[in-house]
């Protein structure tokens, strides 16, 4: 039976694993419920990017202030250390003042995201429950962060070694990536390739071999003992039930709406969410004044990126390659505007979730598993990436 005094927290991952970081700093006793036997298993030891352009301050410094340490493969790549293929197979590499994205590992590696934050929150002194999966939220506040319930986006890719130099590429053209993008991540003999869909998805296996063979013709690359992966993404805007449940990361939809990167979102989240708790805050003010801005004109961008077509990529590449640096007007594209305000609004209405969840049929439920339509409609503000 769970104690009433205690924060309980159902998933491991990274937003999870942030709020019990915090809560736990903070003097609270926290459980964590992971229904695995460790963290980071839905993922394969691919590399993924923590995105360094969308906020003034530096990643690394938003994670110590959120009492986040870097006990984890956190690699800078910067303009320099890559480049992009634009539809037409033109090169363009870019200059960046600071690092673009730092590289990192997910999944039960030693040197993953995952196990790290892991650490972490097992030194702080938290309880982490595994093999245990909560059904319903008792009398204490819970905080869910369950994962991603649908495939609004997804990822087909392998990872394998190589003998290439560490680098990045990446490439638009909607022949190997339907309104997203491939890429290739290389770090110390290791690497991940991989392809995004935005739509399409019955084709993965078609655009993926299409995105092979475009990175076979761009680069020399030995690719040796490759494994596949597929991975998926689900956007919508969080909500809580009877004020008791707190979503966090991808089970509140916390994903960037154009390109994807949502892990810096999913932790943020899960420190809004102990903060909400630690300080008697409301936990969807918070969300509304620090997180939905930058979510929702990721959105109106994923709209406009979806309309470019190739001509359009080619175009916003050649654009991109003559700055002095492109950090500065893609942190632009992330801040709020009249503008983008009113594109928000049409994405809106042109996009629709995937997720049709009929798990509990409960009209006040408190299931942490599920959501329908015990949450008011009018405040089903989803934020979704998949045309209606």
């Amino acid at each position: 039976m769970r104690d009433n005094n205690t924060i309980t927290i159902v998933g491991a991952g990274p937003g999870g694993l942030t709020a019990a970081i915090a809560l736990k700093k903070a003097g609270y006793n926290v459980d964590v419920y992971e229904q695995n036997s460790d963290v980071g298993l839905r993922f394969n030891g691919d590399y993924q990017g923590l995105e360094n352009w969308s906020d003034e301050q530096d990643t690394l410094e938003i994670l110590k202030n959120i009492g986040i340490e870097i006990n984890f493969l956190c690699r800078p790549y910067s303009g320099n250390d890559g480049c992009f293929v634009g539809p037409k197979r033109e090169r363009i590499q870019v200059k960046t003042s600071r690092p673009l994205f730092y590289l990192i590992e997910r999944g039960s590696g030693k040197n993953s995201l995952d196990q790290g934050l892991k650490h972490q929150a097992l030194e702080a002194g938290v309880n982490i429950v595994w093999n245990k999966k909560i059904e319903s939220a008792a009398d204490n506040i819970t905080i869910a962060g369950t994962g991603p319930k649908a495939a609004d986006a997804i990822a087909k890719g392998i990872v394998f070694n190589t003998s290439v130099k560490d680098q990045f590429i990446g490439f638009v053209d909607n022949r190997i990536a339907p309104k997203a993008y491939a890429y290739l991540l290389v770090n110390n003999g290791r690497a991940t390739f991989a392809t995004c869909m935005f739509e399409d998805f019955k084709n993965e296996r078609r655009y993926f071999e299409r995105a092979l063979n475009v990175l076979k013709s761009h680069i020399d690359i030995d690719i040796n003992s490759p494994k596949e992966f597929g991975g998926f993404v689900n956007y919508f805007t969080p909500v809580t039930k009877k004020n008791k449940i707190l979503y966090v990361g991808e089970n509140a939809g916390f994903q960037d709406g154009l390109w994807g990167f949502g892990i810096k979102y999913a932790m943020l989240s899960g420190y809004y969410a102990a903060q909400s708790i630690i300080k008697n805050e409301d936990y969807a003010e918070l969300c509304k004044n620090y997180l939905f801005p930058k979510l929702r004109t990721s959105l109106a961008n994923r709209w406009l990126f979806a309309h470019l077509t190739n001509s359009g990529y080619s175009y916003i590449l050649k654009k991109l390659q003559n700055l002095d640096d492109v950090i500065p007007p893609l942190r632009k594209h992330y801040n709020p505007s009249f503008s983008k305000k009113i594109f928000y609004h049409i994405a809106k209405m042109w996009y629709k979730s995937r997720l049709i969840d009929k798990q509990c049929m409960h009209v006040n439920c408190n299931c942490v598993w599920c959501r329908h339509a015990c949450v008011p409609k009018q405040n089903d503000d989803r934020i979704s990436a998949r045309p209606s």
